[in-house]
């Protein structure tokens, strides 16, 4: 039963590091958010909490090739957990 539940948690962590791949914190970031004139942390946080209603838990500034995306992790009002992409260029 432990080795299931190890298992199970090994799993899920591939998972949520998979889907950071090419991403950075935001503490990281500045040099690349400056550079390719991208909206700043705090707009894409604010515009994060908006679209997911509730509070950003985690947020990271993922590139792919020249295209970049926030990845937002929200905390709803009633407890819900929701990930919302913010267009790094446009705040979309």
């Amino acid at each position: 039963m432990f080795a299931a539940i190890g298992i199970a948690a090994l799993t899920s962590l591939a998972a949520v590091t998979a889907a950071h791949a090419g991403c950075m914190p935001l503490g990281s970031a500045g040099g690349l958010i400056s550079k390719n004139g991208l909206i700043p942390g705090t707009v894409a946080v604010n515009k994060a909490q908006a679209k997911g209603g509730g509070k950003v838990i985690k947020i990271v500034l993922c590139q792919n090739g020249n295209s970049f995306v926030y990845q937002a992790t929200v905390l709803g009002k009633q407890g819900d957990v929701k990930n919302v992409t913010i267009n790094a260029k446009t705040g979309q």
